[in-house]
């Protein structure tokens, strides 16, 4: 005599999702309807390695001359330890709101204070920092000749677009984020490919070769002046970990995007030989 199978209660009825939430005191409002592809753009935009290079690389270059390139290395294995940490944070606490509720969680609520404010401050300077950075190149493709007003005007036209695309929705920001990984991507490539086989004159020898940018000081300080490039290129871990609560089963695809824009950078930066 088979047996009746007992109704589901509604606590069965929970996804694992809504169930990791409820277990940490939340009750999820988002649909989950961010694909694993659009939360690694996201995180891959956001670090952006051709906006991070193009930026600061001719700095770089100056200060220490071609060895500066080892910096990316060096400065990438740090911060692939510090992008596994968010991944296990993000994994534990897949809640939206980032750094701070993973900071009241793991340290308490003064310490949590402290961090959401100094990472608000951090993603306003860094948003006005990447798009007034953004001006020049902006003006110069809709035909303006660049100067500080047109700059400042484009720097707030890209400001404004970036506005709309986030007020559109966690599928508009996805499929822009997939956009601009995709284009980030294969500009990167393309540029890559041409200076290596086109442009090229130097040997390897060239990447120990400081060509006495130090002047009369220790190459040391010049090395760590140019190292600071890693700063404005390894960052942003907490990016795709900011909408964990947006994606199916955060606490195991979470983990994968959250890393892999710290291994992404350092492959793409152009050859100074």
């Amino acid at each position: 005599m088979s047996q009746i199978p007992p109704s589901p209660r509604p606590d069965d009825a929970l996804s694992a999702d809504d169930a990791q939430l409820a277990a940490l005191g939340f009750e999820s409002e988002f649909k989950r309807d961010m694909s694993l592809w659009a939360n690694f753009s996201l995180g891959f935009t956001y670090l952006s390695p051709v906006v991070g290079i193009y930026t600061v690389f001719a700095i770089a270059l100056v200060a220490a001359g071609p060895p500066m390139i080892w910096s990316l290395l060096i400065a990438g294995v740090g911060q692939f330890l510090v992008a596994l940490v968010f991944s296990e944070v993000v994994a534990q606490f897949p809640v939206a709101g980032g750094v701070y509720p993973w900071a009241r969680r793991l340290w308490g609520r003064k310490w949590a204070w402290m961090t959401g404010w100094v990472y608000l401050f951090a993603l306003l300077a860094t948003i006005a920092g990447v798009a007034y950075g953004a001006g020049p190149f902006v003006a110069t493709v809709v035909g303006f000749t660049p100067s500080v007003t047109t700059t400042i005007v484009c720097a707030l036209a890209v400001l404004i677009l970036a506005t709309v695309i986030n007020l559109g929705g966690t599928k508009i920001l996805g499929y822009a984020a997939i956009f601009g990984f995709a284009a980030e991507l294969v500009g990167a490539l393309v540029v890559g490919i041409w200076l290596l086989v086109t442009e090229r004159h130097h040997g390897l020898r060239a990447l120990f070769d400081s060509f006495g940018a130090q002047g009369s000081h220790s190459f040391l300080y010049a090395f760590l002046a140019a190292s600071l490039i890693g700063v404005f290129q390894y960052y942003g871990f907490e990016a795709c970990g900011d909408v964990a609560e947006e994606v199916k089963n955060p606490g195991i695809q979470i983990r994968s995007p959250c890393a892999a824009p710290s291994t992404s950078g350092a492959p793409r930066q152009p050859s100074c030989a």
